[in-house]
């Protein structure tokens, strides 16, 4: 996934370039994992000079996942995660016990699925993250 994408995006719906949308992008380009709100919020402050708002960080994402640049992933308590989609569909594990969202790198027995599904298709999987087994 490149900054290219997103532009091709903002050409699409006819918004303007902003610093912030850029930031945002960046932290989830940089990220390997899933990431709630709260934490992008917290690397936006780690790495952007200026303060963005909830409301700007949520209409941007909203604008993402219109263009099909990120999915989103909910939890059982409906908290939303999100991650940039690539070429390939991606899977998810969730955790039943503490509700930790993560990527899933080794898709035994669901490649074949994957393979069947579009960029912006996904599949969930339930079990316990390394910390609660």
């Amino acid at each position: 996934m490149s900054i290219s994408k997103l532009y091709d995006c903002m050409k699409t719906k006819k918004v303007n370039n902003s610093q912030a949308r850029e930031a945002i992008y960046f932290v989830l380009l940089k990220s390997d994992n899933c990431l709630s709100v709260s934490e992008i919020t917290q690397r936006l402050q780690d790495t952007y000079a200026r303060k963005v708002s909830l409301n700007t960080i949520y209409r941007h994402l909203t604008l993402f996942t219109e263009c099909g640049l990120v999915v989103v992933i909910q939890d059982d308590f409906k908290k939303a995660y999100y991650t940039l989609t690539g070429n390939k569909a991606l899977a998810f594990a969730l955790c039943p016990k503490c509700n930790y969202v993560s990527m899933v790198k080794e898709t035994n027995g669901i490649g074949d699925l994957l393979s069947k599904l579009d960029s912006m298709e996904f599949i969930t999987v339930h079990k316990r993250c390394e910390s609660c087994k």
